[in-house]
Protein backbone atom coordinates (compact mmCIF):
# COMPACT_ATOMS: atom_id res chain seq x y z
CA UNK A 1 0.00 0.00 0.00
CA UNK A 2 2.75 2.41 1.14
CA UNK A 3 4.11 1.90 -2.83
CA UNK A 4 1.21 2.51 -4.42
CA UNK A 5 0.58 5.76 -1.69
CA UNK A 6 4.09 7.16 -2.77
CA UNK A 7 3.69 6.10 -6.60
CA UNK A 8 0.36 8.35 -6.93
CA UNK A 9 2.15 11.44 -4.67
CA UNK A 10 4.85 11.28 -7.52
CA UNK A 11 2.40 11.01 -10.40
CA UNK A 12 0.39 14.28 -8.65
CA UNK A 13 4.16 16.09 -8.66
CA UNK A 14 4.54 14.83 -12.24
CA UNK A 15 1.28 16.26 -13.45
CA UNK A 16 1.77 19.51 -11.57
CA UNK A 17 5.36 19.97 -12.93
CA UNK A 18 4.12 19.34 -16.34
CA UNK A 19 1.11 21.76 -15.98
CA UNK A 20 3.52 24.82 -14.68
CA UNK A 21 5.37 24.49 -17.86
CA UNK A 22 2.96 24.10 -20.43
CA UNK A 23 1.39 27.38 -17.91
CA UNK A 24 0.73 30.72 -19.79
CA UNK A 25 3.56 33.33 -19.43
CA UNK A 26 3.21 36.72 -18.50
CA UNK A 27 5.22 39.33 -18.80
CA UNK A 28 6.14 42.35 -15.92
CA UNK A 29 7.63 45.07 -15.42
CA UNK A 30 11.22 44.65 -14.20
CA UNK A 31 12.36 48.06 -14.38
CA UNK A 32 11.92 51.53 -15.95
CA UNK A 33 13.94 54.55 -16.99
CA UNK A 34 13.61 57.68 -14.88
CA UNK A 35 12.56 59.45 -17.77
CA UNK A 36 12.75 59.71 -21.77
CA UNK A 37 15.89 58.62 -23.30
CA UNK A 38 15.47 61.10 -26.01
CA UNK A 39 13.89 63.82 -25.30
CA UNK A 40 12.91 67.49 -26.89
CA UNK A 41 16.16 68.48 -25.10
CA UNK A 42 18.55 65.88 -26.55
CA UNK A 43 21.79 67.68 -28.73
CA UNK A 44 20.90 65.65 -31.68
CA UNK A 45 17.22 66.15 -31.68
CA UNK A 46 17.88 70.01 -31.27
CA UNK A 47 20.61 69.72 -34.09
CA UNK A 48 18.61 68.18 -36.62
CA UNK A 49 15.30 70.13 -36.52
CA UNK A 50 13.70 67.70 -34.95
CA UNK A 51 10.47 69.62 -33.13
CA UNK A 52 7.75 66.91 -33.11
CA UNK A 53 9.36 63.85 -32.04
CA UNK A 54 9.58 59.91 -32.72
CA UNK A 55 7.07 57.06 -34.06
CA UNK A 56 7.40 53.50 -35.01
CA UNK A 57 11.00 51.97 -35.78
CA UNK A 58 12.38 48.72 -35.01
CA UNK A 59 15.69 48.24 -32.46
CA UNK A 60 18.33 46.02 -33.24
CA UNK A 61 20.92 44.69 -31.28
CA UNK A 62 24.27 43.48 -33.04
CA UNK A 63 26.97 42.68 -30.76
CA UNK A 64 26.74 45.31 -27.44
CA UNK A 65 25.67 48.06 -29.98
CA UNK A 66 21.73 48.77 -30.43
CA UNK A 67 20.86 50.44 -33.90
CA UNK A 68 17.68 51.83 -33.98
CA UNK A 69 15.73 53.06 -37.33
CA UNK A 70 13.13 55.18 -36.47
CA UNK A 71 11.06 57.86 -37.61
CA UNK A 72 11.75 61.49 -36.95
CA UNK A 73 8.58 64.31 -36.93
CA UNK A 74 10.50 66.64 -38.36
CA UNK A 75 7.47 69.37 -38.21
CA UNK A 76 4.09 68.62 -37.77
CA UNK A 77 3.36 65.51 -35.45
CA UNK A 78 2.44 62.60 -37.50
CA UNK A 79 2.21 64.59 -40.74
CA UNK A 80 6.19 65.69 -41.82
CA UNK A 81 8.47 62.12 -41.95
CA UNK A 82 11.89 60.90 -42.30
CA UNK A 83 13.45 57.94 -41.53
CA UNK A 84 16.33 58.15 -39.28
CA UNK A 85 19.26 55.83 -38.30
CA UNK A 86 20.58 56.27 -34.03
CA UNK A 87 23.33 53.97 -32.11
CA UNK A 88 23.62 53.26 -28.45
CA UNK A 89 25.85 50.80 -26.23
CA UNK A 90 23.76 50.78 -23.51
CA UNK A 91 20.02 51.23 -24.70
CA UNK A 92 19.92 54.45 -22.74
CA UNK A 93 22.85 57.13 -24.12
CA UNK A 94 21.77 57.29 -27.89
CA UNK A 95 23.69 59.23 -30.54
CA UNK A 96 21.67 60.27 -34.29
CA UNK A 97 23.91 58.99 -37.15
CA UNK A 98 21.97 60.08 -40.24
CA UNK A 99 18.74 60.06 -42.42
CA UNK A 100 18.43 57.18 -43.54
CA UNK A 101 15.46 57.38 -45.85
CA UNK A 102 13.89 61.50 -46.79
CA UNK A 103 10.27 62.00 -47.65
CA UNK A 104 8.59 64.46 -50.08
CA UNK A 105 7.79 66.92 -48.06
CA UNK A 106 3.78 68.34 -48.60
CA UNK A 107 1.07 65.78 -48.22
CA UNK A 108 -1.16 66.31 -50.98
CA UNK A 109 -3.34 63.34 -52.88
CA UNK A 110 -0.96 63.30 -55.60
CA UNK A 111 2.23 62.63 -53.30
CA UNK A 112 2.82 59.34 -52.87
CA UNK A 113 5.67 59.90 -50.36
CA UNK A 114 4.80 62.65 -48.17
CA UNK A 115 5.08 60.16 -45.39
CA UNK A 116 7.98 57.36 -45.10
CA UNK A 117 7.30 55.32 -41.94
CA UNK A 118 9.81 52.46 -40.79
CA UNK A 119 7.79 49.33 -39.57
CA UNK A 120 10.74 46.52 -39.71
CA UNK A 121 14.65 46.06 -40.20
CA UNK A 122 15.38 42.29 -41.21
CA UNK A 123 18.54 40.68 -42.45
CA UNK A 124 17.84 38.55 -45.36
CA UNK A 125 20.36 35.30 -45.57
CA UNK A 126 19.77 34.96 -49.37
CA UNK A 127 20.68 38.33 -50.50
CA UNK A 128 23.24 38.56 -47.64
CA UNK A 129 21.84 42.11 -46.50
CA UNK A 130 19.65 44.18 -44.60
CA UNK A 131 15.99 44.64 -45.84
CA UNK A 132 13.79 48.42 -44.68
CA UNK A 133 10.65 47.59 -44.91
CA UNK A 134 8.83 51.02 -44.84
CA UNK A 135 4.72 52.22 -45.66
CA UNK A 136 4.47 55.30 -48.17
CA UNK A 137 1.17 57.09 -48.13
CA UNK A 138 -1.10 59.61 -50.23
CA UNK A 139 -3.12 62.91 -48.90
CA UNK A 140 -6.69 62.61 -48.98
CA UNK A 141 -8.42 64.00 -52.20
CA UNK A 142 -10.72 66.37 -50.98
CA UNK A 143 -12.89 67.04 -54.48
CA UNK A 144 -13.03 62.67 -54.16
CA UNK A 145 -14.64 63.01 -51.04
CA UNK A 146 -11.61 61.90 -49.02
CA UNK A 147 -10.30 63.77 -45.65
CA UNK A 148 -7.42 65.95 -46.89
CA UNK A 149 -5.12 65.29 -43.79
CA UNK A 150 -5.69 61.61 -43.52
CA UNK A 151 -3.64 59.05 -45.05
CA UNK A 152 -4.72 56.80 -48.06
CA UNK A 153 -3.25 54.17 -50.31
CA UNK A 154 -0.02 52.87 -47.79
CA UNK A 155 2.32 50.56 -50.21
CA UNK A 156 4.98 49.08 -48.38
CA UNK A 157 8.56 49.49 -49.90
CA UNK A 158 11.63 47.77 -49.55
CA UNK A 159 15.31 48.87 -49.34
CA UNK A 160 18.11 46.51 -49.52
CA UNK A 161 21.51 47.85 -47.52
CA UNK A 162 24.12 48.76 -50.77
CA UNK A 163 26.63 47.36 -48.59
CA UNK A 164 26.52 43.62 -48.38
CA UNK A 165 26.66 41.66 -44.90
CA UNK A 166 25.65 42.46 -41.29
CA UNK A 167 28.21 45.23 -41.23
CA UNK A 168 26.15 46.73 -43.56
CA UNK A 169 23.14 47.98 -41.15
CA UNK A 170 24.10 51.59 -41.23
CA UNK A 171 22.99 51.73 -44.90
CA UNK A 172 22.84 53.44 -47.47
CA UNK A 173 20.14 51.75 -48.46
CA UNK A 174 18.84 51.48 -52.29
CA UNK A 175 15.05 50.99 -52.71
CA UNK A 176 13.91 47.53 -54.63
CA UNK A 177 10.58 48.14 -54.75
CA UNK A 178 6.87 48.17 -53.54
CA UNK A 179 5.76 44.59 -52.01
CA UNK A 180 2.43 45.20 -50.35
CA UNK A 181 -0.11 47.98 -52.04
CA UNK A 182 -4.02 48.18 -52.60
CA UNK A 183 -5.37 46.38 -55.71
CA UNK A 184 -7.62 44.21 -56.50
CA UNK A 185 -6.08 41.65 -54.29
CA UNK A 186 -7.50 44.25 -51.28
CA UNK A 187 -9.32 42.21 -48.32
CA UNK A 188 -12.75 43.88 -47.25
CA UNK A 189 -11.91 44.95 -44.13
CA UNK A 190 -8.58 46.80 -45.14
CA UNK A 191 -10.00 49.79 -45.33
CA UNK A 192 -8.70 53.33 -47.51
CA UNK A 193 -5.48 53.21 -45.34
CA UNK A 194 -4.35 50.13 -46.13
CA UNK A 195 -1.56 48.91 -46.43
CA UNK A 196 -0.72 50.89 -43.43
CA UNK A 197 2.27 48.78 -42.07
CA UNK A 198 4.23 45.38 -42.29
CA UNK A 199 6.69 43.20 -40.35
CA UNK A 200 8.35 39.88 -41.76
CA UNK A 201 9.71 37.33 -39.98
CA UNK A 202 10.15 33.56 -40.32
CA UNK A 203 8.31 30.55 -38.99
CA UNK A 204 9.50 27.31 -40.33
CA UNK A 205 10.38 27.53 -43.58
CA UNK A 206 8.12 30.43 -44.52
CA UNK A 207 7.90 34.23 -44.11
CA UNK A 208 5.34 35.87 -42.42
CA UNK A 209 4.20 38.90 -42.33
CA UNK A 210 1.87 41.42 -40.20
CA UNK A 211 -0.06 44.51 -41.86
CA UNK A 212 -2.31 47.07 -40.85
CA UNK A 213 -5.36 48.59 -42.28
CA UNK A 214 -8.02 51.22 -41.07
CA UNK A 215 -11.08 52.97 -42.62
CA UNK A 216 -11.35 56.60 -42.50
CA UNK A 217 -15.01 56.87 -43.67
CA UNK A 218 -17.02 55.57 -42.18
CA UNK A 219 -14.81 55.19 -39.15
CA UNK A 220 -13.84 51.88 -38.44
CA UNK A 221 -11.26 49.57 -36.59
CA UNK A 222 -7.15 49.06 -36.78
CA UNK A 223 -7.48 45.60 -37.98
CA UNK A 224 -4.18 43.39 -38.64
CA UNK A 225 -3.81 40.48 -41.15
CA UNK A 226 -0.99 38.65 -42.26
CA UNK A 227 1.14 37.76 -45.72
CA UNK A 228 3.05 34.86 -46.56
CA UNK A 229 5.94 34.62 -48.57
CA UNK A 230 8.46 32.03 -49.80
CA UNK A 231 11.02 34.94 -50.24
CA UNK A 232 11.66 37.95 -47.87
CA UNK A 233 11.69 39.53 -51.14
CA UNK A 234 8.46 38.64 -52.24
CA UNK A 235 5.95 37.83 -54.18
CA UNK A 236 3.50 38.31 -50.89
CA UNK A 237 0.54 36.71 -50.52
CA UNK A 238 -2.52 37.80 -48.30
CA UNK A 239 -4.08 35.22 -45.79
CA UNK A 240 -7.57 34.49 -46.64
CA UNK A 241 -10.20 36.66 -45.26
CA UNK A 242 -11.77 34.72 -42.41
CA UNK A 243 -8.25 34.26 -41.05
CA UNK A 244 -7.72 37.82 -41.40
CA UNK A 245 -8.14 40.34 -39.66
CA UNK A 246 -7.11 38.18 -36.84
CA UNK A 247 -9.03 38.12 -33.70
CA UNK A 248 -6.06 39.34 -30.97
CA UNK A 249 -7.51 42.34 -30.32
CA UNK A 250 -11.37 43.75 -30.41
CA UNK A 251 -10.44 47.19 -31.71
CA UNK A 252 -7.04 48.14 -31.90
CA UNK A 253 -3.53 47.00 -32.35
CA UNK A 254 -0.58 48.47 -34.58
CA UNK A 255 3.03 48.17 -35.83
CA UNK A 256 3.32 44.84 -34.47
CA UNK A 257 6.67 43.32 -34.03
CA UNK A 258 7.48 39.56 -34.25
CA UNK A 259 9.88 37.76 -32.44
CA UNK A 260 11.07 33.90 -32.07
CA UNK A 261 11.55 32.68 -28.53
CA UNK A 262 13.75 29.78 -27.02
CA UNK A 263 10.81 27.64 -26.64
CA UNK A 264 10.59 27.19 -30.03
CA UNK A 265 7.30 29.57 -29.77
CA UNK A 266 6.49 33.39 -30.69
CA UNK A 267 6.21 36.65 -29.09
CA UNK A 268 4.41 39.75 -30.76
CA UNK A 269 4.46 43.78 -29.16
CA UNK A 270 2.39 46.10 -30.58
CA UNK A 271 0.92 49.42 -29.88
CA UNK A 272 -2.14 48.97 -27.76
CA UNK A 273 -4.64 51.21 -26.13
CA UNK A 274 -4.83 51.40 -22.49
CA UNK A 275 -2.75 54.27 -20.47
CA UNK A 276 1.17 53.79 -20.06
CA UNK A 277 0.39 50.21 -21.65
CA UNK A 278 1.66 48.03 -24.69
CA UNK A 279 -0.14 44.79 -25.88
CA UNK A 280 1.72 41.59 -26.27
CA UNK A 281 0.06 38.16 -27.86
CA UNK A 282 1.54 34.69 -28.06
CA UNK A 283 1.61 31.93 -30.49
CA UNK A 284 2.77 28.35 -30.73
CA UNK A 285 3.64 28.26 -34.41
CA UNK A 286 4.05 31.83 -35.21
CA UNK A 287 0.86 31.55 -37.42
CA UNK A 288 -2.53 31.37 -35.20
CA UNK A 289 -2.14 33.85 -31.90
CA UNK A 290 -3.48 34.30 -28.60
CA UNK A 291 -5.36 36.96 -27.31
CA UNK A 292 -3.82 40.25 -26.45
CA UNK A 293 -2.33 40.70 -22.96
CA UNK A 294 -1.25 44.41 -21.76
CA UNK A 295 1.17 45.66 -19.71
CA UNK A 296 2.24 48.71 -17.80
CA UNK A 297 5.67 50.23 -18.66
CA UNK A 298 5.11 53.37 -16.70
CA UNK A 299 4.16 52.85 -12.98
CA UNK A 300 6.64 54.18 -10.48
CA UNK A 301 8.69 57.11 -13.12
CA UNK A 302 5.19 58.02 -15.01
CA UNK A 303 5.85 60.65 -17.87
CA UNK A 304 4.13 59.48 -20.83
CA UNK A 305 0.75 61.78 -20.63
CA UNK A 306 -2.61 59.51 -20.19
CA UNK A 307 -4.64 58.29 -22.87
CA UNK A 308 -5.31 55.39 -25.28
CA UNK A 309 -2.82 57.09 -27.88
CA UNK A 310 -0.47 58.45 -25.81
CA UNK A 311 2.18 55.15 -24.97
CA UNK A 312 2.91 54.84 -28.72
CA UNK A 313 4.89 52.21 -30.35
CA UNK A 314 7.24 49.61 -28.88
CA UNK A 315 10.40 49.64 -31.03
CA UNK A 316 11.50 46.41 -29.83
CA UNK A 317 11.94 43.29 -27.05
CA UNK A 318 15.46 42.35 -27.00
CA UNK A 319 16.61 39.59 -25.13
CA UNK A 320 19.53 40.17 -22.85
CA UNK A 321 21.61 37.64 -21.42
CA UNK A 322 20.11 37.90 -18.21
CA UNK A 323 16.90 36.94 -20.08
CA UNK A 324 15.36 40.67 -19.03
CA UNK A 325 13.74 42.18 -22.03
CA UNK A 326 15.06 45.39 -23.31
CA UNK A 327 12.12 47.42 -24.49
CA UNK A 328 12.09 50.76 -26.45
CA UNK A 329 9.29 52.59 -26.89
CA UNK A 330 8.00 56.08 -27.98
CA UNK A 331 5.34 58.18 -25.67
CA UNK A 332 3.94 61.73 -26.01
CA UNK A 333 5.10 64.46 -23.63
CA UNK A 334 3.41 68.02 -22.83
CA UNK A 335 5.76 70.53 -21.54
CA UNK A 336 5.15 74.65 -21.62
CA UNK A 337 1.39 73.18 -23.65
CA UNK A 338 3.65 71.79 -26.35
CA UNK A 339 3.63 68.29 -27.33
CA UNK A 340 7.04 65.86 -28.12
CA UNK A 341 6.85 61.96 -28.38
CA UNK A 342 9.40 60.82 -26.84
CA UNK A 343 12.04 57.74 -26.71
CA UNK A 344 11.55 55.80 -23.35
CA UNK A 345 12.91 52.27 -22.46
CA UNK A 346 12.22 49.64 -19.40
CA UNK A 347 12.80 45.98 -19.11
CA UNK A 348 10.45 43.22 -19.17
CA UNK A 349 10.95 39.59 -17.17
CA UNK A 350 8.63 36.32 -17.86
CA UNK A 351 6.32 35.77 -14.39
Amino acid sequence: MRFYKYASLLLTVFFVWINLIHAQKKLVLASENAGPVISASHPDVIASGNRSGFETGQVIKMGNTYHMFVNEMFERPHRDMRIAYWTSDDAVHWKRQKTVVPSIPGRTATNPRAEVWVNAVVFNEEENAWNIFYVAYRGGDSTKGEIAGNDYQGRIWRAMSVVKGRDGIAGPYADMGIVLEPGKDSQSWEGQQAVASFFPYKAGNTWYAMYDGHNHLPKGGWPTGMAFSKKLSGPWTRMPEGFNPLKVVDEFMENAIVYPMQNGKFMMIFDAFGDQEIGYSLSDDGVNWGKEQRIKIQTKNIWAEPGDHSMRTPLCAIEESDGRLTVIYTALTLKDNKKFYAVGKCSLVWE
